[in-house]
């Protein structure tokens, strides 16, 4: 990973990436899918984090309500 840009923001980005990666099957089908290709943990989480902020910019920028289902 890029040590550019805020590190605060870097840990909070992957610490959320893998809070939901355990919370959530769908990111936990695309972080098993990422290690299934011979990526590793940290490779996967930051995939998987980047995943997470394209949904978070498309809810917010189509004002979409969240929903988990």
């Amino acid at each position: 990973m890029s040590k550019r840009g805020n590190s605060m923001l870097r840990y909070a980005l992957i610490n959320a990436a893998h809070n939901v990666v355990l919370n959530n099957d769908t990111f936990a089908q695309y972080y098993k899918s990422i290690v299934a290709q011979g990526k590793s943990h940290y490779c996967a989480l930051r995939h998987t984090a980047h995943k997470q902020i394209r949904v978070i910019f498309t809810l917010l920028s189509k004002n979409i309500a969240f929903d988990l289902a």
